[in-house]
């Protein structure tokens, strides 16, 4: 898994006061969402249905059988939750060496390890989880890792971030959140913590 080249990037400022540092995952640490954006579209079109990147956007930081029941109810398409999940992880799995680190926030990670605490907060499972920040090689430089299956209410909901929080030992208002997805963006503000969206650092 390489990094993305971030020479004309700019470089993500962390505001003073800030004692703990959680990142999404998807989207913000590694450049998967693309991957996933295009497993759920050849999941769905066999039942005739697009939809637009900018749509899908509006759906991250859900579970994947969350999202998959959102598609289902939303297109009444003839497919079990749990199938349309099956079809798409397939469709992930062999596209998921196109997967890279996305560098201005992994500059974040590099300027304040060791001198901040550093928490994963992500709406994927446990299982993608450990797989891809291992992949990636990063896995060892989180002090706590939340994953969908640690807690009972997902993004937008603020439990993913405040269990971060907690793992750390800091408080949410001296919490900085890193997202890309719009449920992820207000989960962190409904738990009172600082959140920036990483995207316009990279896109």
């Amino acid at each position: 898994m390489n990094n993305n080249d971030s020479s004309t990037q700019n470089t993500i400022v962390v505001p003073e006061g800030i004692k703990g540092l959680i990142f999404d995952m998807d989207g913000t640490l590694v450049n998967s969402t693309p991957v996933h954006y295009v497993a759920w579209s050849e999941a769905c079109a066999p039942y005739g249905v697009q939809f637009d990147y900018d749509f899908f956007i509006m759906l991250t930081g859900r579970p994947v059988l969350e999202l998959s029941k959102d598609l289902i109810k939303r297109y009444k398409l003839d497919i079990s939750a749990k199938e349309l999940v099956r079809i798409k992880e397939d469709l992930v799995e062999k596209n998921l060496h196109n997967v890279k680190l996305i560098n201005p926030v992994i500059d974040v990670m590099d300027r304040y390890q060791g001198k901040l605490p550093m928490a994963v907060g992500t709406g994927a499972s446990r299982e993608r989880t450990d797989f891809l920040l291992k992949t990636s090689g990063i896995i060892d430089r989180f002090d706590a890792i939340v994953t969908s299956d640690d807690v009972n209410n997902y993004k937008p909901h603020p439990e993913t971030f405040l269990k971060g929080a907690e793992a750390i030992g800091v408080k949410p208002g001296e919490c900085l959140v890193f997202e890309d997805g719009h449920l992820g963006i207000d989960a962190a503000k409904t738990a009172g913590m600082h959140v920036i969206d990483v995207k316009p650092y990279y896109e």
